[in-house]
């Protein structure tokens, strides 16, 4: 069990003074970007807000010791003034001179971004958090079974934010997130807002099971956590899940361009949350029941609720999922007329043993990336029928039972996180 660590009181009242101070500022401002981050027929007073709030977080900055970040502030609003709000935002300077918290330390960021699976509108609009880094407490002693080469990943609690991450279900910042003309070459951090992780999961993966699954199978344990259980359960997920990505015979740091395949990309992200459950359920890893139930409920039952379901990623992974464990006999009976179906977790982790087993065969017995997309294909495709134009699959009949609690939940008003849960 995780004892639950006070945050300094100077640190609450860092969060406070951004809430009463920039929220409002950004809010505003992010209200007339379009998707793109421009803003149509800006005007002076667009402009005066602009700088304002370059003033207020570059102060910010200075005042918290992050000099560089301040000036790397002002050189792109700067920029983007100078070249007109109405042509598209380059916070390259922001993104790059960003470094990852020590553990215990702040984080504070502002960039026009992609807040992903926020709530709407979801573009590179101008946000900003300020977050709090908490490693697991478990993680030194899980690190040495299960060691990670290249480990960039930051577990964090979300303090304050502006709308990108204050509402809806923005858990993820990735540099390639930031509004910027070039691409990056490497991924220097990873930040995880695993603190919303818990209201996320019981208003959205929990009652999508309850309305597919049999009461007696329906899996509880990641359900009634205390806030730092929960974050300590999905931090060490986090941590075993990228871990996983770094192992067998094609990385996924020597393979980025393949991996980065809609299809091939779909079998590594089930490859190795299926090696997560399978790691918990031998044994020596902390709150191993609760990753295994987050793992099933939000893989299967939660991300094919999305909106544009038949062309996500995590969507497809999820009803993927479904139908192997369907074919397996991990999921049983008949959804017909209402029916609910009975999950078996010992047949579901039996699936996942011969699922990382297939992958494994196809990753053995391919020679090129050609041959490894063109494998991968044929695998997806035996559960994600071709779609029509411009969709990636589509649900069969069976698999439109994962939709049952959808219109129920999409009448919900986002999620708001406007103070810190922890």
């Amino acid at each position: 069990m995780t004892a639950r660590a006070p945050i300094a009181p100077q640190v609450l009242a860092y969060a406070a003074e951004l809430r009463g101070a920039l929220i409002p500022l950004v809010d505003t401002f992010r209200q007339r970007q379009a998707d793109d981050g421009t803003v149509a027929d800006p005007s002076s007073a667009d402009r005066r807000l602009l700088e304002r709030i370059r003033d207020e977080a570059s102060a910010f900055h200075r005042r918290h010791g992050r000099p560089e970040q301040a000036e790397a502030l002002i050189a792109d609003v700067d920029g983007w003034l100078a070249a007109g709000l109405d042509t598209p935002p380059h916070f390259g300077r922001s993104r790059d001179v960003l470094q990852a918290p020590a553990d215990g330390s702040t984080v504070f960021f502002l960039a026009p971004l992609q807040s992903t699976n926020s709530a709407p509108p979801v573009g590179k609009r101008l946000d900003f958090f300020f977050a709090l880094r908490k490693e697991p407490d478990a993680l030194p002693e899980l690190a040495l079974s299960y060691p990670h080469p290249k480990n960039n990943c930051q577990s964090l609690i979300l303090l304050a934010g502006s709308a990108g991450f204050a509402q809806g279900n923005c858990i993820v910042f990735f540099p390639e997130n930031v509004a910027a003309h070039d691409k990056i070459t490497e991924q220097p951090y990873a930040m995880f807002f695993y603190n919303k992780f818990r209201r996320i999961h019981e208003t959205y993966a929990l009652p999508g099971a309850a309305a597919v699954l049999t009461a007696d199978s329906l899996p509880r344990a990641s359900s009634d956590l205390a806030p730092e259980v929960c974050f300590e359960a999905r931090a060490i997920w986090g941590y075993l899940h990228d871990s996983m990505h770094y192992q067998g015979l094609w990385p996924f740091d020597q393979h980025i361009s393949l991996k980065m395949n809609w299809f091939v990309g779909l079998l590594e992200e089930i490859k190795v949350d299926a090696k997560t459950a399978l790691a918990c359920a031998d044994g020596g890893v902390p709150f191993a029941q609760q990753q295994i139930d987050m793992i099933l409920l939000e893989r299967i039952f939660r991300y094919p609720q999305a909106d544009d379901a038949t062309r996500n990623f995590d969507s497809g992974t999820g009803v993927f999922l479904y139908s192997w464990l369907r074919e397996y006999g991990a999921l049983t009976g008949s959804p017909a007329e209402g029916g609910l179906l009975h999950l078996d977790q010992d047949k579901a982790l039996a699936a996942l043993r011969e699922f990382v087993a297939t992958v494994e065969r196809l990753e053995a017995a391919v020679a090129t990336d050609d041959d490894y997309r063109a494998a991968a294909k044929d695998l997806v495709r035996r559960h994600l029928p071709a779609g029509e134009a411009k969709q990636r699959y589509r649900f069969t009949e069976d698999q439109r039972v994962l939709l049952r609690a959808k219109g129920g939940l999409d009448r919900l008003p986002p999620l708001t996180f406007a103070e810190a849960e922890w």
